[in-house]
């Protein structure tokens, strides 16, 4: 079997025989399928930054936001004690371990016929699926935990009146005196496509922001897309304190972790009797909102 990784001129003369090889290493799959599949890929990972372990099937979260004293600084004259003060009591939410997962299947036909074709599909059939489904998990919960809201300044049909709007977000975040600062902004998909130009617009003339690939780092903001239709209005956040994602480790023997905080694993599993392999995938998480009020979705930004 050739060495892995295969290099290019390698690949051109790859066999059928080395290709059913590698689909029996579980090793050697979960390393190919880390080069496809990276944690930048999963939004959620992103926006929801904590990270729990899941133990018995479920994990409590406080989800107390109180993080103030219930006393204030005061003066302490020289020699005095600093007075005491109690922290608030922490309320716990639980969750239960979600586990997504799917396989699919490469006959030895396929491979015998198209070599490398049918593996490089399947491995982006669950890269594919498994992205938008745990991005689909994650908004859906930033969405429906966060409440707070504020009204537009205007249309969004100016780079100054998105940028005034966002200040007054912020300003608004930090009135409520609880530690938040938004730092990330996520519109939705046709917004984005046409607020971006328009903060472009607003910056320096040398500013090389619009030759990035990246998503932009606007006035102090990350601005993102939802490219699934989860939210309808922009909404911004902390997400340093919104919350995180739970995992949970099942020990299968069969699978591998691909690693990269993906929270991903992957099996290989032969099937001598039916002459093909099946590769089967999972992701044990479930995305947990601790803050909700360190979001906030601004309303009437675009002209009915």
């Amino acid at each position: 079997m050739q060495t892995y990784p295969l290099t290019p001129s390698q690949l051109a003369d790859v066999s059928a025989a080395d290709l059913v090889a590698f689909l029996k290493s579980p090793t050697l799959i979960a390393r190919r399928f880390a080069e496809i599949l990276q944690a930048q890929q999963f939004l959620g990972l992103f926006l929801l930054q904590g990270r729990y372990t899941i133990t018995g099937g479920a994990i409590g979260v406080p989800i107390n936001e109180v993080i103030r004293a219930q006393r204030g600084a005061e003066i302490v004259n020289p020699g005095a004690e600093y007075k005491l003060t109690p922290m608030s009591a922490e309320e716990y939410e639980f969750y239960s371990a979600m586990k997504e997962g799917l396989a699919t299947e490469v006959t030895d036909e396929q491979v015998g016929r198209l070599l490398r074709q049918p593996i490089d599909d399947a491995f982006t059939f669950l890269q594919t699926e498994l992205v938008f489904s745990a991005n689909d998990a994650a908004l859906g919960a930033i969405a429906s935990s966060i409440t707070n809201t504020v009204a537009a300044g205007g249309f969004w049909t100016t780079g100054k009146q998105v940028y005034k709007d966002a200040l007054r977000v912020k300003a608004r975040v930090r009135k409520q005196k609880l530690g938040y600062d938004v730092d990330t902004v996520i519109l939705p998909g046709e917004l984005y496509a046409e607020v971006i130009p328009e903060l472009m617009e607003i910056l320096p003339k040398d500013s090389s922001q619009a030759l990035t690939d990246g998503f932009p780092s606007i006035g102090g903001l990350t601005w993102l897309p939802d490219d699934g239709d989860d939210i309808e209005d922009p909404l911004f956040l902390d997400r340093r304190r919104l919350g995180g994602i739970a995992r949970e480790q099942i020990p299968s023997p069969e699978y591998r972790a691909i690693g990269g905080d993906t929270g991903v694993e992957i099996a290989t599993i032969r099937e001598p009797k039916a002459d093909k392999t099946r590769l089967q995938a999972r992701n044990v998480h479930v995305p947990i909102v601790t803050n909700p009020l360190a979001g906030f979705y601004l309303t009437g930004t675009e002209a009915p």
